[in-house]
């Protein structure tokens, strides 16, 4: 752990230098960006209505709008540095065990989903916000989708993450390029609505070359005393009348451009870093490839950019009635924006997903990076389950206490046993959160992993609902029915149950429990159990199928101590009361 703090470490010293570097050359271009507009308004008072201003207003603004450009691009810089700094400093946090600083994923949480609640999957303190590192609302919903669900492309997943995880420093820039361009305001807006503002009423667009003959050519005259100036505001006048037929359209795409601007950059400087990774996997490359190829997604989205450019430009009312009357910049701006819809709606419809994609395997290469032991899961021929040296995230790694797990082909249930706090849940999340990182292609803590495709369904949470007049153990049934109704619909189902049948009586618990149990393995599913009730250890006795685990304490001194190994066998030792005498709630 100690060389990932230092990395981040070195990362921010260097990114440090840098912001100070970007503060300098931001404060020299505020300074000289002043300069050139209080140059302008000069020239305005002191040259006056003569021919020759023109041409230099032209010059000086052409100086202005270079100025804010390059002002724009280092406070742009500036804001990179700020956000490398800050994205280290979170890295470091979370390996300290702190990693609240990241999106928790509320909007995903699911009550009715069949292990998300109980494996911590979203919200506060959870995987998703463990492992998010997504910044468009796509790639966010893709990696809850991709955790919930498992992905439809394990291997690509596999390969690509273990490819990036070996190139940290590119993650880290992805994800920069990226947030520096996207406010919050802007996530939620799609291309779409550029690709739907197709309104081709807009006639007579062959006059953006036209117009600017006109216009140019009556300054030149003017200038050569031809005509008067009276002559020359008239063919102003006309031209911006002209120009003003399309201003309804215009000032809609300019608009809808405007609301977009910082996720076109985004999607931009997304797709300029991901052509920059290398990349080895043959199914990676084509998914890399397939972005790129001639008039595709990347080739839209520049066009796209430099139509967004030419809008920025005539945003400034004085800057766009001067473009407008040089180069029917409307026009030209229209006539831009059809051709591009022509050629590539089809091919940024698609985009975004597949950045998205790409922000779900950065996540999983940052989460790779971060640990320790990592491997990935080798699908076997049968349903054995075989993982060496499993732990879990949650705990922080200088306290990580690995354990095995493993069923053989005989073998459908573990049931553990143990003391209160001793890791029997902390191991049924562990192998919990092995199978939903399995089947998401994401890498598992652990030294080897060989685990069949299974859908995960839990059962650790259950409360009761008084709106609905619920009760706790109706609750628990429900929910045991909705398992049941998942593996009698054919699905190859891996159960992990924490002491179920808790709203009723030891004798009803210890008999349900023992049949329940007997059921799910009849119907096929495999699975893990937590108790507390001894009785249904007796089930492994005269049955293959169910095999006896357990935790232990040890009290030493008048202290309890817990090792946190799983053991073959049945549990002896209770601690309840010894906690019970120790904090004198009993004598």
């Amino acid at each position: 752990m100690q060389n990932k703090i230092n990395f981040y470490n070195e990362q921010i010293v260097s990114h440090t230098q840098l912001l100070a570097i970007a503060q300098r050359k931001l404060t020299l271009f505020t300074f000289l960006r002043l300069l050139s507009f209080l140059l302008i308004v000069l020239s305005c008072y002191f040259i006056g209505f003569e021919r020759i201003l023109i041409p230099v207003l032209i010059v000086e603004i052409s100086l202005f709008i270079y100025l804010i450009n390059k002002w724009l691009d280092f406070k742009t810089n500036k804001e990179k540095e700020q956000l490398y700094i800050q994205l280290n400093q979170q890295e470091i946090q979370l390996l300290n065990g702190d990693w609240s600083s990241f999106e928790a994923g509320h909007e995903f949480k699911n009550s009715l989903h069949p292990y998300a609640n109980d494996m911590d999957l979203y919200g506060t303190k959870s995987i998703y916000q463990y492992i998010n590192r997504t910044v468009l609302p796509l790639g966010a919903k893709r990696l809850a989708d991709t955790l919930g669900e498992g992905a439809k492309n394990k291997r690509l997943n596999q390969e690509m993450i273990y490819e990036l995880s070996q190139q940290i420093e590119w993650c880290q820039r992805f994800v920069v390029e990226s947030k520096v361009y996207l406010k919050d305001e802007q996530r939620q807006q799609s291309l779409d609505a550029l690709i739907e503002l197709n309104d081709k009423s807009a006639g007579n667009l062959f006059l953006r070359w036209i117009l600017p003959i006109l216009s140019i050519s009556s300054i030149v005259m003017y200038n050569l005393d031809y005509i008067l100036f009276s002559h020359l505001l008239l063919i102003f006048f006309i031209v911006l009348a002209v120009i003003g037929t399309n201003l309804k359209l215009t000032n809609r795409l300019m608009f809808t451009l405007s609301n977009r601007s910082e996720k076109i950059n985004a999607l931009l400087h997304q797709l300029d870093e991901f052509k920059k990774v290398q990349i080895h996997s043959e199914e990676g490359k084509k998914y890399k490839d397939y972005l790129y190829e001639s008039n595709g997604a990347y080739q839209g989205i520049k066009e796209l950019n430099k139509i967004k450019k030419l809008a920025e430009y005539r945003m400034n009312t004085i800057v766009g009635v001067l473009l407008n009357y040089l180069l029917a910049w409307d026009f030209h701006l229209l006539a831009n924006y059809y051709k591009w819809n022509k050629q590539y709606s089809d091919k940024i419809s698609i985009l975004e997903e597949s950045l998205a994609e790409v922000e779900v395997w950065i996540s999983g290469a940052i989460y790779a990076y971060n640990g320790t032991l990592i491997c990935y899961n080798q699908i076997p021929d049968s349903k054995v389950f075989t993982i060496d040296n499993l732990s879990h995230p949650f705990i922080q790694q200088n306290k990580q206490i690995p354990n095995d797990f493993n069923l053989n082909i005989e073998e459908s249930f573990l049931i553990i046993t143990g003391p209160n706090m001793a890791g029997k849940s902390t191991y049924l999340r562990s192998v919990g959160w092995a199978i939903i990182s399995a089947n998401a292609g994401f890498p598992i803590l652990a030294s080897s992993c060989s685990m069949p495709v299974m859908n995960l369904y839990s059962s650790m949470r259950t409360s009761d609902d008084l709106t609905v007049e619920s009760s706790y153990f109706h609750a628990e049934l429900t929910r045991l029915r909705f398992i049941m109704d998942a593996i009698e619909a054919k699905k190859d189902v891996f159960v992990i149950l924490d002491e179920i049948l808790k709203g009723t009586n030891s004798k009803d618990k210890e008999i349900g429990s023992a049949e329940f149990l007997k059921k799910l393995q009849l119907v096929g599913a495999k699975g893990i159990i937590a108790t507390h009730d001894l009785s249904l250890t007796n089930l492994a006795d005269n049955n293959k199928s169910f095999r006896n685990v357990y935790f232990d304490s040890l009290i030493e001194n008048d202290e309890l101590y817990f090792d946190y190994k799983v053991r073959d066998g049945v549990c002896k030792n209770m601690n309840a009361s010894f906690l019970l005498k120790k904090m004198k709630l009993i004598d």
